[in-house]
């Protein structure tokens, strides 16, 4: 008989270190509101990243999800170039 591992986020599976862990989470997260934000604003990529102030290189690679070329700081200046306001909540 197998057992099975249940996670609660890919990142809990992937990730053994708890630092990236978090930090894998919270980008994935906020590169999620970007797409969302993309997807219901009805602009071009060439549009929707001048709005970013990023390439459409850039937004493309978002898109596409390549976690690894975003940093946080980043993710949090294309939300609020995009009128989203990016709260911080810290848990114990």
């Amino acid at each position: 008989m197998s057992t099975q591992q249940v996670f609660e986020s890919v990142w809990d599976a992937l990730e053994d270190d708890p630092v990236e862990r978090a930090n894998m989470k919270l980008r994935s997260g906020l590169m999620r509101e970007v797409k969302d934000w993309f997807d219901a604003s009805g602009l071009t990529q060439a549009d929707a990243a001048a709005k970013l102030k990023v390439s459409r290189s850039n937004l493309s690679s978002l898109l596409n999800g390549r976690i690894h070329l975003f940093t946080i700081d980043r993710l949090v200046n294309m939300l609020e170039a995009a009128g989203r306001h990016v709260e911080l909540r810290v848990a114990a």
